[in-house]
């Protein structure tokens, strides 16, 4: 899946991977064999040769691909394994069946990439295969079409109906979930109320009918968390929703494939809304048209609200 064209509608330079996949464990191909019984038939997987945590060589596939989902681990790790709906973070080579390289977390600029397994935020081979993983495994993918982007593909870089071959290392996990504590005290009075319930979805962003948004970047916290605090370096792993103060609805990551990594610095008003903010926490961030890039500003002229659940940081 892509990595949200959430974060390209508010800043293009966001570097983000093309696609975060999972898949199911699934070993061989059944056919029927002279007495009428099942019999499994090996399949054979693209070879992989590199050295441990360097990038991965991945051969092309030969003959025809398989048509179920081929899970090899490589080299198993010792952590701790992971389960369905945690946040993984992991470096992926992807490729084409006729060894075709679509995308890689090991190409300069990029960075291993998080993405919340066994929900359904990723293609179905992902949250098949990689549930159940120990941290530190090197595992291989075959992923056939009905696991990954099916008849419809991904244009440009992935055909229709194509097979995919994923080398994936798993890093660590992350959580889904913010743990701090609603802020005792009267809410800033220039924001919208926003839920202080922590859920699986995003909370209410209420906006009163006329309200016109701050002329300043305005924030507060109304969860506060007791984990590292945001600097103007920082990137974090985040959920968020954004409204536009007219009261239209912007975007929502817990509908987007869930938490998503954003370098505060390439967000128009987080640098200095998020500044201090702790892991676990929930900030409200209003920020002003002015704050956007000229060519922004006719799309955010009422101005936009975030809510900010802010799960790590880096």
């Amino acid at each position: 899946m892509t990595l949200s064209t959430t974060a390209r509608r508010f800043a293009a330079v966001l570097t983000v991977p093309l696609l975060i996949a999972s898949a199911a464990a699934c070993g061989s191909d059944d056919s029927d064999d002279d007495g009428g019984k099942k019999k499994a038939k090996s399949v054979t997987v693209p070879a992989v040769s590199a050295e441990d945590g360097k990038t991965p060589k991945i051969e092309k596939g030969e003959g025809d691909p398989p048509k179920k989902l081929q899970v090899k681990v490589l080299k198993e790790g010792k952590g701790k394994k992971v389960e369905k709906g945690e946040v993984l973070n992991a470096a992926y080579l992807g490729q084409l069946w006729d060894g075709t390289v679509f995308d890689s977390t090991w190409k300069e600029g990029r960075s291993p990439a998080s993405f919340q397994l066994g929900t359904g935020s990723v293609i179905k081979g992902w949250d098949e295969a990689l549930v159940g993983k120990r941290l530190g495994s090197r595992v291989e993918m075959v992923i056939p079409p009905e696991k990954g982007y099916g008849a419809e593909g991904k244009p440009p870089q992935i055909p229709q109906n194509s097979t995919l071959v994923f080398v994936v290392d798993l890093k660590k996990t992350m959580p889904s979930q913010i743990d701090g504590k609603p802020v005792k005290g009267e809410p800033n009075a220039d924001l919208p109320k926003v839920g202080t319930k922590i859920e699986d979805k995003a909370p209410e962003i209420e906006i009163d009918k006329g309200a016109k948004a701050p002329k300043k970047l305005t924030s507060e916290t109304i969860i506060e968390g007791d984990g590292k605090e945001v600097d103007a370096k920082s990137t974090v792993l985040a959920n968020f929703a954004a409204k536009l103060w007219d009261g239209k609805d912007f975007a929502n990551t817990w509908e987007q494939g869930g938490p998503q990594e954003f370098p505060v610095s390439q967000i128009p008003g987080w640098k200095d809304g998020l500044k201090g903010a702790k892991a676990g926490s929930r900030v409200v961030i209003s920020v002003p048209e002015k704050d956007f890039p000229k060519e922004q500003r006719a799309q955010f002229k009422s101005g936009i609200v975030f809510s900010v659940d802010v799960l790590s940081v880096n």
